[in-house]
């Protein structure tokens, strides 16, 4: 037979496998119009307080229970009383994009400019390669035509 206070805490454990699962993590994935899947990430803290006793109410304080006292004759044991809680905090930390089989990580705070910075150098690479892609067709059709 199980204790009352197992009870709480397994019925607190499956209210919590309920709430926190891979889609709280990694979110369900976001399709926009052109092209682009957005996948949200997320970091999840929680704690959990679980607890209880058994009591004896005598001359109107309330006393642990001692070998010889009185018990529950139904169960063999003493009166109960617990409690459970939890709390949860769900903070959003980035984002995964994924465009033209490109994959970016956009993360959702940054702390400072440079941060942003080093972010935007893989972009501004990118400019670049193009440009000068463009440059180097550009110069082979104007050979082309002559």
């Amino acid at each position: 037979m199980s204790h009352p206070v197992e009870n709480i805490m397994r019925s607190t454990m499956e209210q919590l496998r309920q709430m926190v699962d891979v889609n709280t993590i990694v979110g369900a994935p976001i399709a926009t119009g052109n092209g682009t899947l957005i996948l949200p990430v997320s970091k999840v803290s929680m704690g959990f307080l679980s607890g209880g006793g058994e009591y004896n109410m005598t001359n109107e304080k309330q006393t642990i229970k001692k070998a010889g006292d009185d018990m529950d004759a139904a169960e063999g044991r003493y009166p109960f009383a617990g409690t459970a809680a939890a709390g949860m905090c769900l903070t959003p930390m980035a984002f995964v994009a994924i465009e033209n089989n490109r994959t970016r990580v956009l993360p959702a705070q940054y702390k400072g400019g440079a941060e942003r910075l080093i972010d935007m150098v893989p972009d501004f690479i990118a400019a670049i390669e193009r440009i000068i892609d463009n440059a180097n067709s550009q110069e082979q059709s104007g050979e082309d035509a002559q």
